[in-house]
């Protein structure tokens, strides 16, 4: 049964250039969650492959993320939650003008 109300994370880039998720963790109820990434700092993107890319995976995160065109400012990740567990996970931007890929590593909360 999938979650009424998926999480979602926004996604912006501080002064610095330095990816801020929030919230972090993320905490996660309900099975088949979709979790929803928006990135709104302007100048930046998802890049097309690995946007959103969990750690150890296994089970939980059966399909890599996904960077919704046409903005490329949505990305989506499949959570199972069918295991109560901390995932570490990394984020990473694009800034649009240079091409330079920006990692985070913040974290999914499980929560049966």
């Amino acid at each position: 049964m999938q979650t009424s109300n998926p999480p979602q994370v926004t996604v912006t880039v501080d002064a610095s250039g330095t990816p801020v998720c929030s919230p972090d963790p993320v905490r996660v109820r309900g099975r088949d969650a979709l979790l929803r990434f928006e990135l709104q700092t302007a100048g930046y993107v998802f890049p097309e492959d690995g946007a959103v890319a969990v750690s150890d995976p296994g089970s939980q995160f059966p399909q890599p993320s996904r960077t919704l065109p046409p903005h490329d400012t949505t990305a989506t990740l499949l959570d199972r939650n069918t295991e109560a567990a901390t995932f570490k996970y990394t984020v990473t931007v694009k800034h649009v003008a240079s091409g330079r890929l920006v990692p985070l590593d913040p974290s999914i909360v499980n929560e049966l």
